[in-house]
Formats: structure tokens, sequence, C-alpha cells
């Protein structure tokens, strides 16, 4: 496990955002270079993205306006983030989650998960309607067959963790309906999305049921964003795709992107009117152009809640 606190490095750069041709008309392509681009948010204090690259690994933090970039290098491999107070981040690490405060560079341990398995790390997060909880999930991490020992758990301000929900391959998909009383998640290796009863007060979760399946053809379910309406946006990772599903986890919509993986899709920019989208790079799934890793923008195709930050002082 990482010292309990320590000071990371950080590195500026500035980058440009190059417009797509037909048939991506309207999309943009920030040229990050991310193994594994992952988790990102829209920080409405400081007006960019954030979000994380899970094999470098770094928290990344783009300003669109002016291409400034900033990377926080990290002491081990990262599964999630999310916002916290005082311009701060909440990181799940490979067993522990960990507090980043992003002015000083402190990165700060604040809770080990037990029971995780050596083969597992952590994987996936948000923090919950209220900000009263984290929720993340973990995945089975070596290469080649994978098992189902991946589960999906929450954490409280104090610092206490408790599992939801196990049997997961690869946690993912982590959203909540707008009224918050249903949570989805998705375990990306059996192509699967479920959606649970959610206690938003006692940070508990019903009995899961299949809210809906993508197979490898389809896109395989990664990180997602659910909107105003309850559509649930999953990014196929396995198709270079984003797939909207209704209420009723019916497919609506299919939208093609210039790269082979994306990974999450979030909504930022002012007024959340910008559509952010997080993308890796994996041997043999190349898309033509050139964009495998980098972080797509267009406009948001819906509205959504502003992210919300963990209450944790």
């Amino acid at each position: 496990m990482a010292p309990k606190s320590i000071h990371v490095e950080v590195r500026q750069e500035t980058i440009t955002r190059t417009a797509l041709p037909a048939p991506y008309l309207g999309m943009h392509a920030w040229g990050v270079r991310n193994q594994v681009g992952e988790s990102p948010v829209w920080d409405d204090e400081t007006r960019r993205l954030l979000w994380i690259d899970v094999r470098a690994p770094a928290v990344l933090g783009l300003d669109p306006s002016s291409g400034a970039l900033t990377r926080w290098r990290l002491p081990e491999v990262v599964g999630a983030l999310g916002l916290a107070g005082r311009n701060r981040v909440v990181l799940a690490l490979k067993a522990h989650l960990a507090m980043l405060d992003l002015a000083s560079g402190e990165l700060r341990s604040i809770a080990v998960v037990q029971e995780e398995p050596p083969h597992n790390r952590l994987n996936e997060g948000k923090v919950s309607p209220s900000g009263r909880w984290f929720v993340f999930g973990s995945m089975d991490d070596r290469a080649g067959a994978k098992l189902p020992t991946g589960a999906l758990y929450r954490a409280e301000a104090n610092g206490s963790v408790s599992r939801l929900f196990e049997g997961l391959t690869i946690a993912n998909g982590i959203a909540w309906t707008p009224d918050g009383q249903w949570l989805c998640f998705s375990d990306s290796h059996a192509g699967t999305v479920w959606r649970a009863p959610w206690d938003e007060k006692m940070g508990r979760m019903g009995a899961p049921a299949v809210f809906t399946t993508s197979d490898e053809a389809a896109g395989r379910p990664d990180g997602a964003l659910m909107d105003r309406a309850g559509h649930y946006f999953s990014a196929g990772v396995s198709a270079g795709c984003l797939n909207q599903f209704n209420a009723a986890g019916e497919l609506v919509h299919k939208l093609t992107l210039p790269l082979r993986a994306p990974t999450m899709p979030c909504l930022g920019g002012a007024r959340l009117s910008r559509l952010f989208i997080t993308s890796l790079v994996r041997p043999g799934w190349t898309a033509p152009g050139g964009f495998d890793g980098a972080l797509i923008e267009m406009d948001a195709p819906c509205s959504a809640l502003p992210a919300v930050r963990w209450n944790r002082a």
C-alpha cells in the first residue's frame, strides 16, 4: 500500500483541440495520450475536466478554454475519481481509497478495502446523489481468463467501507436515476447492466435486476452517464460507440465514435453543454485516424445534473 501521506509530481503543458472530419462533424479530439482514460467529471469550481489514466497512472485536469493540461503522477494504479471539497478528489487506488489535494499535490490514504484478492484492483466509482457516499467497484486485473472476484462497495465520510454486491468480474457503469431512487451498475466482462433500489440515507442497495445487456459487437458496457430523462448512456468499450438506453433499458440510439474503445462519458463546460468521452488504447484494438486514447468533445445530446462532491471533512 502507498505511504500514509506523500506528495506527487505535478506537470503542466498546453494541448490543442482537433476538429474531426466527416462522418464525425461536430466532434473534436484532445490528444491527451491516455493509456486507459477513465472516470471523467466536471469540476464547476475550477471550470476544468478531471479524469484519470489508470495505467500511467495519473490524475489529469483540462481547462478546455485554454488547453492547459495538468497531470498529477500517482505511485500506483488508479481505478476511479470523485470530487471532494476544498479542491480535492477521492481516488480508488489498487486496494485503498486516497484523497488528493490538487493544489498541494498531497496524496493521503484514507481507507483500506479489506478482503480483496491480490489479483484484483479497484475500478470505477461515483459520489452518490447527496454526497454522503462514495460507491466504487473492483475487478479481476489479471491478463487472460478472468473470474468474478470483483465487488461493489460504498465508503462513508468516516472512512468505513461496506460491501454492497459481489460476483462481478469487471465492475463498471455506476450511475443513479435523477430521483436517486435507483442505482445502475454493470459488469463489462458479462456485458450486463443491473438496476437496484437505492436508499441514499442509509447507503443500502436492494436486490438488483437486469436492466439491459450489450455484447462484444454491440459494445460491452463500460462507464456511464445518466441524464435528466433517466436515459443511460453507456460507453461501448468493445465497439467504438456510445449506447443510449431509455428508462426501460431499450437501446434508442448508438453514437459511432472515431476510436475503438471509449470508456466513460460525462457532461461539462458552461451549463454542462458539452459531452466529453475518455478512451483507452489496447494492442490490436485500433481505429483509423489515430484517436485511440484521446479525449472526445462535442455538443451534449442531453442534460444532466451536475457532479456531486463527497461530503468528507
